[in-house]
């Protein structure tokens, strides 16, 4: 029987909500999952459950292996990914998964998204974009673990956005800062062009955040 694993369920399922305010996740799409400190075990939010509405009882316990450990649900269908990611990247305590739609937009549009203001130049200097995979295989996990190593972020072509962090904040601040940064680039787009920042100035940015 599902429990309500204090304050991580409790961050968790704030996250899916405060995800599904932005627009950044439906009621139906998008997922997030952390690490349990000490174990090769995972909380996960669950596949079917409104997102806006999800509670501490209805997150899925379950092993990296994929075996599920408790939870009254079944785990996303995207768990996969996640778990692949948690093997690959052992400083990784967070994954989020969303349908940002500016930056999936842009994405399909072939636009890239580069060092437009300085939260991006500095939190994502590398956008990478991950080839379409269908949703929930093995083989979108397996590209997505293969090409997640020195990233805090990945678009997925026609699909959306996955985010990783030292803990769930982290992963949440690289989505909003990257859904900024889209919706930046598409203005700027729509009234000329979009002016990145020099990588001279970069360099100067990373230095006056590092003091």
């Amino acid at each position: 029987m599902s429990g309500n694993y204090g304050e991580e369920g409790a961050k968790l399922a704030w996250c899916m909500k405060s995800l599904h305010a932005r627009g950044l996740i439906t009621g139906s799409g998008g997922n997030a999952s952390i690490r349990l400190d000490g174990r090769d075990e995972i909380l996960i939010t669950p596949s079917g459950v409104y997102k806006a509405e999800l509670e501490h009882a209805d997150l899925v316990r379950m092993r990296l292996d994929g075996k599920v450990l408790d939870g009254r649900w079944k785990p996303s269908s995207e768990w996969r990914m996640h778990t692949e990611i948690y093997k690959k990247r052992g400083d990784v305590k967070a994954v989020v998964h969303t349908h940002s739609p500016y930056t999936t937009g842009l994405s399909i549009a072939g636009r890239q998204i580069g060092p437009i203001t300085p939260e991006v130049a500095l939190m994502l200097p590398e956008i990478g974009v991950v080839e379409y995979a269908c949703p929930g295989t093995e083989e979108l996990g397996k590209l997505v673990s293969g090409r997640i190593t020195g990233k805090r972020a990945l678009i997925l072509q026609n699909h959306g956005v996955v985010s990783v962090g030292r803990d769930l904040l982290e992963a949440m601040t690289a989505i909003e800062v990257l859904e900024e940064g889209a919706i930046t680039t598409f203005i700027a787009n729509l009234m000329g062009g979009a002016k990145v920042i020099p990588e001279e100035e970069i360099e100067l940015i990373k230095r006056v955040y590092k003091r």
